[in-house]
């Protein structure tokens, strides 16, 4: 009886946790993303409202650490390269910690990125965002809106979040695109 006692007083705990996370992850598709300004690499403000004007931004927020964010990585440039002419911007906003922030730059650099690199060193803007695990990668329309949310790493990932990229760069006949 005691054990039966402790394995349903285990599960409520697990099922309360779940639950916490996922009631934390609340800002998905269909909300509005919340604005925030970071520094960047060089120190200096990035403000997603003033990205907004331009186009749809991913935000994704990752660690050092993290190996499934790392490999999501080159997808992530390859989607930045494929549609920057068109207006996206990537912010790959970095959760490390103070102490391990100083590995960001190191990497980036070895890896030849070149979307923006952001620092959350205290993770207020990953909360806003629900980003309770990294990776967690979000796709903000140009009106500020949320269309797209992904938690974690699958390849098949990849291919949603270009989809969804894409599908905010409509083509009508004889013109380019536009940013919807």
């Amino acid at each position: 009886m005691f054990t039966r006692k402790i394995a349903v007083t285990a599960f409520s705990v697990l099922f309360v946790l779940v639950f916490i996370m996922v009631a934390g992850i609340a800002v998905g598709a269909d909300s509005v993303a919340p604005d925030f300004a970071l520094p960047n690499m060089d120190g200096k403000d990035v403000k997603l409202s003033q990205l907004l004007g331009h186009g749809p931004v991913i935000v994704d927020f990752w660690a050092t650490w993290c190996k499934p964010c790392i490999k999501g990585f080159p997808a992530l440039q390859q989607i930045n390269d494929r549609y920057k002419t068109q207006g996206l911007t990537v912010l790959a906003v970095s959760v490390d910690s103070p102490k391990s922030r100083e590995r960001v730059a190191p990497f980036i650099k070895s890896g030849k990125y070149t979307f923006e690199v952001l620092y959350d060193t205290d993770g207020k803007v990953a909360k806003k965002y629900g980003a309770v695990v990294v990776p967690r990668t979000v796709l903000i329309n140009a009106k500020g809106e949320i269309v797209y949310t992904a938690t974690g790493y699958r390849p098949t990932n990849e291919e949603q979040l270009d989809q969804a990229v894409k599908g905010l760069f409509p083509k009508t006949a004889g013109e380019g695109p536009v940013v919807q």
